[in-house]
């Protein structure tokens, strides 16, 4: 097992790529947080917009314990200017069992979104060890 876990969502596959090659650099476990509820097309898309906005969470799946790491990176997508609710939904799922926490996020435009890493900060209970923001076209 390796001492870094990277647990991402991916809507559109877009993280899932970048869960990945981040994974093999760092030489990390990944693990993909599989929500319940689908959003697949349009409809799901705008799913998770009112989800961020409104602070709802899924319910989520994942296999891996966050506990046995010593160090998350959460990826994920930005949604409505906010981490995508699955992330969330993860932290607080694995609430206490986080040891350490950096964030990536992904967004159509690649603007830092301080309002989610302060969200995500909040919902772990003590701040980043780093984050990362990422313009999907990169």
């Amino acid at each position: 097992m390796a001492d870094i876990l990277v647990a991402y969502f991916s809507r559109s596959g877009t993280v899932e790529t970048l869960a990945g090659e981040l994974g093999r650099r760092l030489g990390a476990d990944l693990e993909a947080i599989r929500p319940r509820t689908s959003y697949a097309g349009a409809a799901g898309f705008r799913r998770g917009v009112w989800q961020s906005i409104l602070h709802r969470t899924p319910e989520v799946e994942f296999r891996k314990d966050p506990a046995g790491y010593a160090a998350v990176v959460l990826a994920g997508p930005i949604w409505a200017g906010r981490m995508a609710a699955p992330i969330l939904a993860y932290v607080k799922a694995n609430e206490g069992r986080i040891r350490e926490a950096a964030a990536l996020c992904v967004s159509g435009s690649g603007g830092a979104y301080p309002k989610a890493f302060r969200e995500l900060t909040a919902v772990l209970g003590r701040p980043l060890a780093a984050t990362a923001a990422l313009a999907e076209r990169d």
